[in-house]
C-alpha cells in the first residue's frame, strides 16, 4: 500500500506531471507545424487568400501555448514541480519569461494578419512567423531539460 508522501507517490506525480507536459508540448508542436506549413505555402499574388489560411495556424499556436502556460504554471505544475526540486535556477525564470513572450509575439503577428493593407508584407510576416515556430521549438526544448533535471533528481535518476 502507498502512503501519501512515499517515494512511490512522488515518483507517480512526477510521472503523470510530465505526461501532461509532453501532451502540451506536443500540442505546441503540432500547432507550429500547421503554421510552418501555412506560411510556406505560395503567397504572391494572394496575400488576402494566404493571410486567411495562416490565421488558423497562428491561432491554435496561441491556444496551445494558453493551455500550456496555465497549466505549467499554476499549483502543482511542471514549473511549480520543478522548483520544489530544483529551487529557482535562473533557467525556471527563463521558461516562464518565453511564455509571456511567445503568447505576446504570437498575438502580435496574429493582428499583423488581420491588418487589411498594413505596413507588413508577406515576407515580413512569414519571418516573424518562421521565428516564432523556432522559438517555440527551443523553448520546448528549455522546458524539456528542466523537466529531465527535475525529475532525475525527484525520481533518483533511474537506469
Amino acid at each position: 500500500m502507498t502512503t501519501p508522501g512515499s517515494a512511490s507517490d512522488s515518483q507517480s506525480r512526477a510521472d503523470e506531471i510530465a505526461a501532461k507536459a509532453a501532451r502540451e508540448h506536443a500540442a505546441i508542436v503540432t500547432a507550429a507545424h500547421l503554421l510552418e506549413k501555412a506560411l510556406a505555402s505560395a503567397a504572391s499574388g494572394r496575400e488576402v487568400a494566404w493571410k486567411r489560411n495562416a490565421a488558423p495556424a497562428l491561432s491554435q499556436v496561441i491556444e496551445a501555448l494558453k493551455i500550456h502556460r496555465e497549466s505549467a504554471e499554476d499549483q502543482g505544475g511542471v514549473i511549480a514541480e520543478a522548483e520544489a526540486v530544483l529551487g529557482r535556477p535562473p533557467a525556471l525564470s527563463a521558461a516562464r519569461n518565453q511564455h509571456k513572450r511567445l503568447a505576446r509575439k504570437a498575438g502580435e503577428l496574429l493582428a499583423s494578419l488581420d491588418e487589411g493593407d498594413g505596413e507588413m508584407t508577406f515576407q515580413d510576416i512569414r519571418r516573424r512567423g518562421w521565428r516564432l515556430a523556432a522559438s517555440l521549438h527551443e523553448h520546448r526544448a528549455i522546458e524539456a531539460d528542466l523537466i529531465m533535471e527535475a525529475f532525475q533528481r525527484d525520481i533518483g535518476g533511474q537506469g
